[in-house]
């Protein structure tokens, strides 16, 4: 740093780093003046759209060199990135990254590497890309005892829900997102979950000061989702979303993600497309919704310059960013014991008796029902319930002896209903 002048290094020349590059290369300097020193790339021949002084493929040509303020780690993966970040923290550079697998694994220990080393470590777009998140939450909403945090956080689910809901087959609108670049070729990691339990992670981390490991986390992906669960959730006036819900009561702290009915008039029934959506609540703020683009290069990058901007400001002042680290209020609840409401499509034989055998195993776990439907006649009829609230543990158990009875040809689908 000199004169308000920092030295930038960039790790990673991909889709998001050449966004990221691009930006730094066209900043306004009348402000802040930014010098873009190096760029870490594993392939040095490839041809790039910048100057190609600034390529190297050595790591420690930036970790070495006391001229370089910061550096923006946009590598991907968890390895080598993980203990690139840790390396330049404890030499004092300040960090800026967009890598959720990294921060869901160490965050906790990165933050406070960072502030043992009196750098600065930013992450605004591991959450949500382009959305302002985590400055409002670590900042603005500090002194608030936030009940719940919720959100739709992965965009390549949310298009295909969406899709489906306009009438495509999982496998059509599966396809559709991998053509426009929303998903993978292995698009696991969206559509089963796993992308948005990483966001859980991090979310709870600094909104509950609780670090879940992955196997705490409760999910569960939309592979399962079929048009027809749609066509019943519309005639519910509700639609299906990927929902992360982090809960923190006096009963207990639970972090899931999994598919939710949502009722058409809540605020995340309107996040159409790739668009994501945080919902955060508590006893004095009600209810917030930061909503917009949650993935992509160019918010990405816009969340990324954000940070680099607010990283510069902290060393102006030789003072790490504050990452207030809260110490959790309660322990930890199974999902065993979390409380929710289901939808449940069988299919039946219909015959006297059926609905009473059900009810009654329902009754036996404590599950009451709030509203029943049944279409179809014959073999293959379609029964159709809403519970009111009850343990997972309850509602599990319920369905597995209900799944066993001879008028009862298969349990179509289960999904929550969010509450």
């Amino acid at each position: 740093m000199k004169n308000n002048s920092y030295t930038v290094a960039v790790l990673g020349a991909g889709n998001i780093g050449s966004a990221v590059i691009s930006r730094l290369l066209h900043l306004d300097n009348e402000v802040i003046n930014i010098n873009l020193s190096k760029v870490l790339v594993s392939d040095s021949t490839k041809d790039r759209d910048f100057d190609s002084n600034l390529i190297t493929e050595d790591f420690n040509e930036i970790a070495n060199d006391e001229n370089i303020d910061l550096v923006i780690e946009v590598l991907g993966g968890v390895e080598p990135g993980k203990e690139y970040i840790k390396e330049l923290l404890q030499k004092g550079k300040s960090v800026i990254t967009a890598n959720k697998d990294i921060i869901a694994d160490c965050g906790e220990e990165l933050i406070k590497t960072a502030q043992e080393n009196n750098a600065c470590l930013y992450f605004e777009a591991a959450v949500a890309a382009g959305i302002p998140v985590l400055k409002p939450l670590i900042e603005s909403l500090r002194g608030e005892e936030l009940s719940r945090v919720a959100g739709i956080i992965n965009g390549t689910s949310n298009y295909i829900l969406t899709a489906m809901e306009e009438g495509s087959t999982y496998g059509d609108a599966l396809q559709n997102a991998q053509e426009l670049g929303y998903a993978e070729p292995d698009p696991t990691n969206d559509v089963e979950g796993i992308d948005a339990k990483y966001k859980a992670m991090i979310l709870s981390l600094l909104c509950f000061g609780v670090s879940p490991s992955t196997d705490d986390v409760y999910t569960e992906g939309i592979s399962k989702i079929t048009k027809e669960d749609f066509d019943w959730a519309k005639r519910l006036n509700k639609t299906i979303k990927l929902v992360a819900q982090i809960d923190n009561s006096q009963e207990g702290f639970n972090a899931r993600v999994y598919p939710v009915l949502v009722d058409s008039k809540h605020p995340l029934a309107a996040i159409r497309g790739a668009l994501n959506a945080v919902l955060v609540e508590g006893e004095n703020i009600n209810q917030l919704v930061f909503s917009g683009p949650g993935a992509g290069a160019a918010p990405t990058a816009s969340a990324i310059i954000g940070d680099v901007l607010s990283a510069c400001h902290q060393m102006a002042s030789n003072q790490t960013n504050w990452y207030p680290l809260r110490t959790p209020k309660t322990g930890d609840k199974a999902i065993k014991d979390v409380d929710s409401s289901w939808f449940i499509r069988l299919s039946v034989k219909d015959e006297p008796g059926v609905l009473a055998a059900i009810a009654s195993l329902f009754g036996k776990n404590n599950v009451s029902i709030e509203s029943v439907i049944q279409e179809g006649r014959g073999d293959n009829a379609e029964l159709v319930l809403v519970t009111h609230e009850a343990s997972e543990h309850n509602l599990t158990s319920s369905i597995d002896s209900i799944a066993n009875l001879d008028s009862v040809s298969s349990v179509t689908s289960t999904i929550r209903v969010y509450l």
